[in-house]
């Protein structure tokens, strides 16, 4: 019987290469383990949370789906569940800043992993920096809709890259893609802006200036 995972998850898998550590990080009910051990032939998963209640739904779905043996169910703060031989984190459906501190200030847990796969639920372009001055580089990143909203899927890797200011804020990689759901976005949000710059009293200068900023920039993309 194989899992069943929603756009959002199926995009996340999507980056994790066969043969790989992982840790899922904030498992919930272990859906996107369970999918990892029957399609991508890891040689090792971790489901950790920081609560019991869904590591009990987590056990629930690994019994069902009899793959006891292949994942390790792990009850931790962030990083402290993860094991010397993992070598892929992934964090998704969280905030952004959690996450940032999560793996900002438990950097001495992962100095083996080579790969961060996070889909963070605010302050993306905050998640871009962080992670990059950790170390990493964007490799891929992609957008997936799930109930009429966008969620980012970006996957880091060991490494060293200069970013804009800009490609933090929209991602470097679906910049140059174009990707359809970006522009989707951009296009919306540019809206938004032209309307408030529209209303704003002329004392706001300083504020002003940073849409008309804001607006020049996605200009560029869209």
């Amino acid at each position: 019987m194989k899992v069943k995972l929603n756009n959002r998850l199926l995009k996340v898998a999507s980056m994790v290469d066969k043969n790989k550590s992982i840790i899922d990080i904030g498992c919930d009910h272990a859906l996107l383990s369970i999918y990892l051990v029957q399609n991508h032939s890891p040689k090792k998963v971790i489901a950790s949370d920081i609560h019991e209640g869904p590591l009990n739904h987590a056990r629930e779905n690994i019994k069902k789906y009899q793959v006891e043996k292949e994942i390790k169910v792990k009850l931790g703060k962030g990083m402290e569940p993860i094991e010397e031989d993992i070598d892929t984190v992934i964090i998704s459906g969280m905030g952004g800043l959690n996450m940032i501190g999560i793996l900002k200030y438990q950097k001495e847990k992962y100095q083996n992993v080579d790969t961060i796969i996070l889909s963070p639920n605010s302050d993306t372009d905050k998640v871009r920096k962080e992670i990059c001055k950790l170390g990493f580089y964007i490799k891929d990143e992609k957008l997936v809709k799930e109930k009429n909203i966008i969620y980012p899927v970006i996957m880091f890797q060991r490494g060293k890259k200069r970013y804009h200011y800009f490609e933090y804020l929209y991602g470097p990689i679906l910049i140059q893609n174009k990707d359809s759901l970006l522009i989707e976005y951009l296009q919306e949000e540019k809206r938004k802006k032209e309307r408030l710059l529209a209303v704003l009293p002329k004392k706001y200068i300083q504020k002003k200036y940073q849409l008309k900023k804001e607006l020049k920039t996605i200009s560029k993309i869209v």
